[in-house]
């Protein structure tokens, strides 16, 4: 027969590991329900706004997206494109589903002084800041919101 070695593991290492465990779900838990205070704010923006425009996005049948500017103008995202478009507005749209909100409300596509682009849904008050992203995917959310040939569709190209 072969003998058989009951060694201990080192209990100190063992309490630590779980004291961290531990330490973390309170730390986190009490954020989430507001116990320990919210994250620090972000920064104040010091730029102006110079373009903004309210969106509605609308499901087309062919798989196109019609887009409703708050002046009434209307444009079209052709099925073939606007992948990052459609990808940005599917993660707002869940987040509004999740909290049991329609598309009554608009999103506000703007393009800041600084040449920052952001989309902020007005009915979850989530902003992001498209930047981020790139230049050309920048570049598709001015699109939607510069009329065509204007100085700010231009200056966002060079940006």
């Amino acid at each position: 027969m072969s003998a058989v070695h009951h060694e201990q593991m080192p209990r100190l290492p063992l309490y630590a590991a779980i004291s961290l465990v531990l330490a973390s779900i309170v730390v986190v838990g009490g954020q989430r329900i507001g116990i320990l205070g919210a994250p620090p704010a972000a920064e104040t923006r010091q730029a102006t706004a110079t373009l903004s425009e309210d969106l509605r996005f609308f499901d087309q049948p062919d798989g196109g997206v019609r887009v409703v500017v708050a002046s009434g103008e209307e444009r079209l995202i052709p099925t073939a494109s606007g992948g990052f478009v459609r990808g940005v507005l599917r993660s707002l749209v869940r987040e509004r589903r999740s909290m049991g909100l329609g598309a009554e409300q608009a999103f506000r596509v703007t393009q800041w002084s600084d040449g920052s682009v952001t989309i902020h849904d007005l009915a979850t008050g989530r902003t992001l800041n498209l930047n981020a992203f790139g230049p050309t995917n920048r570049q598709d959310f001015i699109a939607l919101i510069a009329p065509a040939g204007s100085p700010a569709l231009s200056a966002g190209a060079a940006a």
